[in-house]
């Protein structure tokens, strides 16, 4: 049986809180025991804990983003009866891939602010 991790330093500790960074300090303690015992470079543990903090951030958003919607029921696309749908299957499966998003709209304007930022590099001489 392994012994429980020590807890961090009250600095660090302290530190965590006062950034909000939750998910660091409790993940913290134990991944700092496995990156030494596994020799984990400096960089690795910090990857490792930025990503466990971001996923629980994006996770606690999407939550909240739910919650404020007061939808009376959350339902996903996989949940759908396709039969009683009236829009066509290759129609549905177009729109629920997101590839839409990609519109040329959003293609005209992504050209247009490549297109000022080349003026730009050129004007400064760069």
């Amino acid at each position: 049986m392994t012994a429980a991790a020590p807890p961090l330093a009250p600095g660090i500790a302290a530190g965590l809180r006062r950034l909000k960074l939750a998910t660091m300090r409790q993940l913290a303690p134990e991944l700092l025991i496995t990156a030494k015992t596994q020799r984990w470079a400096p960089e690795e543990l910090l990857r490792t804990l930025i990503d466990a903090e971001i996923t629980a951030r994006e996770a606690s958003n999407a939550r909240t983003r739910m919650k404020n919607a007061a939808f009376p029921v959350i339902k996903t696309l996989d949940e759908l009866d396709r039969s009683a749908c009236s829009i066509p299957g290759p129609a549905l499966d177009y729109l629920a891939s997101l590839e839409w998003i990609t519109c040329p709209a959003i293609k005209r304007h992504e050209l247009r602010a490549a297109q000022e930022d080349r003026e730009i590099s050129a004007l400064s001489g760069r």
